[in-house]
């Protein structure tokens, strides 16, 4: 590390990416930490995916020298990376390097044939290559070419989503090697200049004047967010569904900041609604178009609902990357309308596939009439589907039963029934509360689909307890039993309406 590269001022490649994003965001990071809130558990699941991906990405490279110093230990990655180059190390993974006060620690380096230069390879668990993606291949092209690392080509290897796992996961075929030296050339070229404003701005005691923009979600959304959107209403123009968020930021611009002072010229029916809801803070209930919907129906009903998890990494065979893996199904069933209950329920243990046992308990449990209930069946019908596909064997009864999938989201989506505190949205954790006060999930050990997948994927590791293993499967029926449940009150709600 040069004299000129000191910690107190150096940049890290995440901090440079966040500064290009926002200068504001940047000067808080190293200023304010203290404003960043804990970061949320479906936010994190998504970091941890990310960690596995990159270190299963060196068997894509094999043979390298782990660089194994920590974010804490700068000197010593360095000086680490400096002497496997000297031992003639060929591929080297997590190499730290600084130049112009910024550090890096790239995923993989490795050897050209004729060793004299280095090729660069960026990780993603991502299945594209984003504008994004190549700014961090830029500066990371800037800063080893800087310290003494002559770049040959630089590449992006990202998930081919196309892979499906048949044994071991193959490194070759999981990852997609995408050329990108050109773009990311082209790139670096605004590296210094940029670098220049951001110390710029990061040398002033005061935070930036910088107002809210698109930029609080693009490319990534913004951890300082609830720090600058303070002042932003409760209930404001933001939560308006189905508009543009440029409008959005140009009623805010020109003063109106909740909806219920949205002008209602050029909206859509649906946010026409939700703002004549707002202002009269009434629910809008179309009865006739609810009773039409409802008249779709034959029982008997099974109100169907499926929890899953979507891992870069398939865990199983016949998967692909990020496919959407059922492991729970709940059904409730009813015979006829304001009958009694029957509760028909799955659950992978974690241990195995769970897929063979729910689609062969689906197969058994949905009859071959009667109309099958979801909330936004859309994505029912893509599980159904996947499992009619994996499992030829239960394929007929599976896709009947996607074909007579009824979708409960429907009349809430199409704004058929508009409440006040539903705030532009519909989802069923939103209008449960509303239709059906006596029920939440507030209480429930797992209370969303995050929690839920997170409690599965421990049940997939060897580390627990069987007092914990029973207690987690005890959870997470609960809680889809709940989902299920809450179809049918909701449904008994709309048929009171209608």
């Amino acid at each position: 590390m040069s004299k000129t590269e000191t910690p107190a001022k150096m940049l890290s490649k995440s901090q440079f990416i966040r500064g290009k994003q926002c200068h504001k965001a940047l000067w808080l990071y190293r200023n304010r930490k203290d404003l960043i809130p804990e970061t949320p558990a479906a936010l994190q699941m998504i970091f941890d995916q990310g960690h596995e991906v990159g270190i299963f990405a060196q068997k894509r490279f094999p043979g390298g020298v782990l660089i194994a110093e920590d974010h804490t230990q700068t000197a010593q990655a360095l000086t680490s990376t400096q002497a496997a180059v000297k031992a003639g190390a060929k591929v080297l993974y997590e190499a730290g390097a600084v130049y112009d006060n910024v550090l890096i620690r790239a995923d993989i380096i490795a050897k050209t044939k004729d060793d004299k230069a280095w090729d660069l390879i960026e990780v993603k668990s991502s299945t594209e290559v984003k504008d994004v993606y190549l700014s961090d291949v830029a500066v990371q092209l800037y800063v080893l070419e800087g310290a003494g690392f002559p770049i040959r080509k630089a590449f992006l290897m990202h998930i081919n989503n196309e892979y499906v796992r048949n044994g071991p996961i193959d490194p070759q075929g999981l990852f997609t090697l995408e050329d990108v030296t050109k773009e990311a050339r082209e790139l670096r070229k605004t590296v210094p200049e940029e670098l220049k404003a951001m110390q710029a701005m990061l040398a002033e005691s005061h935070v930036p004047a910088i107002d809210i923009g698109p930029h609080c979600f693009t490319p990534y959304a913004c951890e300082f967010q609830a720090h600058c959107w303070a002042k932003v209403p409760e209930y404001s123009v933001f939560n308006l569904g189905g508009a543009r968020m440029e409008k959005k930021f140009g009623w805010w611009r020109d003063g109106i900041k909740a909806v219920a002072d949205i002008p209602e010229a050029g909206l859509s029916r649906a946010q026409g609604l939700q703002v004549r809801v707002a202002k009269s803070n009434k629910p809008h209930i179309d009865a006739a178009a609810i009773a039409k919907h409802l008249d779709e129906l034959a029982y008997p009903l099974y109100f169907l609902d499926f929890e899953t998890i979507n891992l870069a990494l398939p865990p199983y065979d016949g998967l692909r990357p990020f496919q959407q893996m059922p492991f729970q199904a709940s059904i409730h069933i009813q015979e006829r309308e304001g009958g009694p209950l029957r509760h028909v329920e799955y659950l992978g243990d974690g241990r195995s596939d769970p897929r063979p046992g729910l689609a062969e308990r689906l197969a058994e449990t949905i009859g071959p009439k009667g109309t099958v209930i979801a909330y936004n069946a859309g994505f029912e019908g893509q599980c159904l589907e996947g499992l009619a596909d994996a499992f030829p064997k239960y394929a007929k009864s599976l896709l009947l039963a996607k074909r007579r999938l009824w979708d409960l989201a429907g009349p809430f989506r199409g704004s058929l029934y508009v409440h006040p505190e539903f705030r532009g949205r519909w989802s069923i954790k939103v209008v449960l509360p509303t239709l059906v006060p006596s029920m939440s999930y507030e209480e429930l050990a797992i209370g969303d689909g995050t929690e839920a997948q997170l409690a599965y994927l421990s049940l997939m590791t060897d580390s627990l307890s069987a007092n914990k293993r029973a207690q987690i499967l005890k959870n997470l029926k609960e809680y889809c039993g709940q989902d299920t449940l809450a179809m049918v009150k909701v449904l008994a709600n709309l048929q009171k309406m209608s």
